[in-house]
């Protein structure tokens, strides 16, 4: 039997590091401009993507964009009014409440410095030096204080929360987080396409846990877009469907 001062001894030093060059560099990140109703100011939201994140920041998703236009035709939903993202990714709706007079935008995703800094190049290609828009990072069922602070360390009115319920393992943790940031009289928006036909249920169960939770949950959107990749296994009309609901408690 080998001794502990073999074991210690016993190193591939450098085996299995890949060699300089060996990968190819990750796809260059790319512009994106959402066009909204020209009677609107802007009438164009610029969005940065990733060329690629295993989180899947890189796209911008058709929850988002059916989100967008919802606040657009819904303004009052957000004006005056402190909005926090959840899961951003490319910040399309965090975007849109700002350009429709929300007082405060918090836009958070995994605190992952690539996801965190191509948010704020979001952010500055739409309202640069504005302060009151900013980004942070948050992992959800985590301490929430930090982002209290970014609202004068008060909850906040409206959280918008798209395309984040296939991440099932994760539902417990993302309700903590907006248990604890949603303020009494607030509404969350839940919006999200059945990406996976076959596990519907299973992305229901988020709003079954918000029921069980106290909070009421009422449909507000249910969209065709198509969807987003073609040759994902499932029926189409439901990959490509977007359903929308606002969580709020009762009155």
């Amino acid at each position: 039997m080998a001794s502990d001062t073999d074991q210690d001894d016993f190193s591939f030093g450098d085996m299995f590091e890949e060699p300089a060059g060996y990968l190819p560099p990750p796809p260059p990140s790319k512009l994106v401009e959402y066009e909204r109703p020209s009677t609107l100011d802007p009438p164009t939201i610029k969005i940065n993507l990733l060329g690629t994140h295993p989180l899947w920041g890189h796209h911008l998703w058709n929850a988002s964009k059916v989100f967008a236009s919802y606040i657009d035709s819904n303004p009052l939903i957000v004006r005056n009014k402190s909005v926090l993202e959840l899961g951003a990714a490319g910040a399309l709706p965090s975007m849109i409440a700002r350009a429709q007079g929300a007082r405060r935008v918090v836009v958070t995703d995994y605190p992952d410095a690539d996801l965190l800094q191509n948010i704020q190049t979001t952010i500055d290609l739409n309202f640069p030096l504005s302060p009151f828009i900013s980004v942070a990072g948050h992992l959800w069922g985590h301490d929430i204080q930090t982002i209290l602070e970014l609202n004068d360390n008060e909850k906040y009115d409206v959280l918008v929360l798209c395309d984040l319920v296939f991440n099932h393992s994760e539902h417990a943790a993302l309700l903590r987080s907006v248990c604890g940031l949603l303020e009494k009289n607030g509404r969350a928006f839940v919006v999200f396409t059945h990406h996976r036909p076959w596990l519907v249920e299973q992305d229901l169960k988020f709003l079954e846990r918000a029921r069980d939770e106290g909070l009421e949950c009422e449909r507000i959107l249910e969209e065709y877009t198509g969807a987003m990749f073609d040759d994902d296994p499932g029926d189409e009309r439901v990959r490509g469907t977007v359903h929308g609901f606002v969580l709020s408690y009762p009155s």
